[in-house]
């Protein structure tokens, strides 16, 4: 089961759960809670369950996934006291209905946090011959928002802060999410059927995004744009190109395209 993570990044990223080094990332972790409160206190925890992760096999590999992704859940969605989002930069707002916040989600930050600490350690690194993959899945869901609703190209100095918290924040906190936690897990569990799974997280990834409220034609970009991603991660298995895939259509949207789409 393992073996669906890349060998390049296994060999590097695996940890003793109960080795010294473990702790004292987890320790210092919990500085995470002078920003963002009872939040933050969950950063520790997610590094625990990444490195157990690395180190799990058979039902307590399924088990730490399920504590994974609700520790995750439970970040992003606001669950504990002190979950406001951070603002960084006034709104951005215009005659032609775009609105664009510079502000940082407390509990998507925590996961970001601890997914880079763990990337960070195994020199896990963006591959050259990713690009025109990478590329692809930027340029489909971008086309067809466009080709539906114009272009909308606008520029303003909350827009750059925000599109750093996107791939700061967003996209790799939801790629850690979405990709590391979720579709790897299902992936496992599917075993040879396993290519079925990028159609179910992608439903999966357009119900938290919407919550099946948005438009037919927005329900339907939001699951193109999902499934980009989730089978980019089928054929790459390369979590750096999926959130630089990610960000890359968040970031244009922002400039380029009406925002948020309606």
């Amino acid at each position: 089961m393992a073996g669906l993570l890349p060998t390049h990044l296994r060999a590097k990223s695996t940890l003793p759960l109960f080795c010294t080094e473990v702790w004292l990332v987890a320790a210092a972790l919990l500085l995470c809670a002078i920003p963002f409160g009872w939040t933050g206190l969950l950063a520790p925890f997610i590094w625990l369950t990444l490195c157990a992760l690395e180190n799990a096999d058979g039902w307590r590999r399924g088990l730490v996934y399920l504590i994974a992704a609700l520790l995750m859940s439970s970040a992003a969605l606001g669950v504990l006291p002190g979950s406001e989002r951070i603002l960084l930069a006034p709104t951005y707002s215009d005659s032609s209905g775009n609105s664009i916040q510079a502000a940082i989600n407390p509990g998507k930050a925590v996961i970001a946090i601890a997914m880079l600490v763990l990337l960070a350690r195994s020199r896990y690194r963006p591959r050259c011959n990713d690009l025109p993959f990478i590329a692809a899945v930027i340029l489909i869901p971008l086309s067809c928002a466009a080709a539906v609703f114009g272009l909308s190209a606008k520029f303003a100095p909350t827009i750059v802060p925000a599109a750093m918290v996107n791939l700061l924040v967003v996209c790799i906190s939801e790629e850690g999410f979405f990709r590391w936690i979720l579709q790897r897990a299902l992936e496992e569990g599917f075993g040879r059927w396993r290519w079925c799974v990028p159609m179910a997280v992608t439903a999966i990834f357009t119900g938290l995004h919407t919550g099946w409220a948005a438009s037919p034609v927005v329900l339907l970009l939001v699951s193109v744009a999902g499934f980009c991603y989730a089978g980019l991660w089928y054929l790459r298995r390369s979590f750096w190109a999926c959130v630089l895939a990610h960000w890359g259509v968040n970031a244009l949207h922002m400039f380029l395209l009406p925002y948020p789409l309606h």
